[in-house]
């Protein structure tokens, strides 16, 4: 009866290694998209950057 108890206990250990992997994943993906401001879009035509004013004060 041990032995299915080791078993559970590895399988539930398992599993929820698993789990905080895929959250720690998660939670650096969305802390990574935050972080970074959106790219600049491109030109359709000519695939360039689209150039940002730059306002003086």
């Amino acid at each position: 009866m041990e032995s299915r108890d080791d078993k559970l206990i590895a399988i539930i250990g398992l599993l929820s290694a698993c789990l905080i992997g895929v959250v720690f994943l998660f939670v650096m993906t969305c802390l990574t998209d935050v972080r970074h401001p959106a790219q600049a879009s491109l030109e359709v035509q000519s695939c360039t950057s689209k150039r940002v004013p730059v306002h003086s004060p």
